[in-house]
Parts: C-alpha cells; structure tokens; sequence
C-alpha cells in the first residue's frame, strides 16, 4: 500500500526540518506529486528481470563458439 500525497508531503518536510519557507517548501507538493506518478507509472508497466545466471532462459539466448568462422 503506497502512503498518499499528503503523507508524502509531510515526509519530505520533515525530514528537511520542517522548513516554512525556501526551496523544500516551495517545491515540496510538486516531489510529492513526483513520487505518486513513480508508483502509478511502475504498477502499469512492470520492468523486465533479466534471466538468472544458469537459468533455463539464459542458457537459451547463449551461443558458445568453438573455432573461428573467419581466417585471417
């Protein structure tokens, strides 16, 4: 369960100090916004795990060359 915008606002204001004017204040509704899209956006397109080392998978997609094709 993600913590909602507000929740983040007051984190990221806590943890700068509580500050009630200056950057972090100014800026701190648009971070929270920021990191909301983050989970929004990562809940739609999950990433890609690359295959495991000595998975079936990467076993696959391997191809070991045993002597030169090519001759110089």
């Amino acid at each position: 369960m993600m913590a909602t915008r507000d929740d983040i606002k007051k984190a990221i204001l806590r943890v700068a100090g509580d500050p009630v004017s200056g950057a972090i204040a100014s800026l701190a509704d648009e971070m929270a916004d920021a990191v909301v899209a983050l989970d929004d956006s990562s809940a739609e397109t999950p990433k890609k795990v690359k295959p495991a080392r000595g998975t079936v998978q990467q076993a696959e997609k391997e191809t070991r060359v045993m002597e030169a094709v090519e001759q110089r």
